[in-house]
């Protein structure tokens, strides 16, 4: 997918641009000159379209970072895109850190109950206990103890629920 981005100069007397590209962007940046022929040097930018947008704007992406947003960060997805915005927003790690950081954070989709109900399953943390009595173990307080202890974290990324462990 094209992203689509805006240079919004600070000087307000010259002209924003549309970009998609990091070399569209030096061309069109090289161009920019104010009323009196200077060039222009500082500009903001907008995320105007595209699927990166959570991240672009959790790393707060300028200048300085633009083209390692290009080289490095624009075409994440899936489970990296979101582990790369709860790096950027809850842990508050930059662009340089992010691709090191990636492989620190697990994600599991949903809710903390559900997260503990499957890594009981998974663990098999029940299984030397009598089936009859297995009913009565307490999966909603193991999982309000995991969140509690830290063991846990539940976030909201891109309008969806994860769970987030190892970090």
């Amino acid at each position: 997918m094209t992203h689509h981005y805006f240079a919004k100069p600070f000087n307000i007397c010259v002209p924003g641009f549309a970009f998609s590209d990091y070399d569209d962007y030096c061309a069109q940046m090289a161009a920019l000159k104010d009323a009196f022929g200077a060039p222009v040097e500082e500009v903001s930018f907008e995320y105007i379209d595209g699927d990166n947008e959570a991240l672009f704007n959790a790393l707060d992406i300028n200048q300085a970072t633009l083209e390692q947003w290009f080289d490095d960060l624009e075409g994440l997805d899936g489970d990296d895109l979101v582990q790369a915005i709860y790096l950027a927003e809850y842990l508050n790690a930059n662009s340089a850190d992010i691709l090191d950081r990636l492989d620190e954070v697990s994600l599991f989709e949903g809710d903390a109950e559900t997260y503990a109900a499957d890594y009981i399953e998974d663990c098999g943390l029940l299984d030397d206990m009598p089936e009859n009595l297995r009913h009565y173990f307490d999966t909603e307080a193991f999982a309000r103890d995991l969140l509690l202890g830290g063991d846990i974290e539940e976030v909201d990324i891109m309008g969806r629920r994860f769970v987030v462990w190892g970090c």
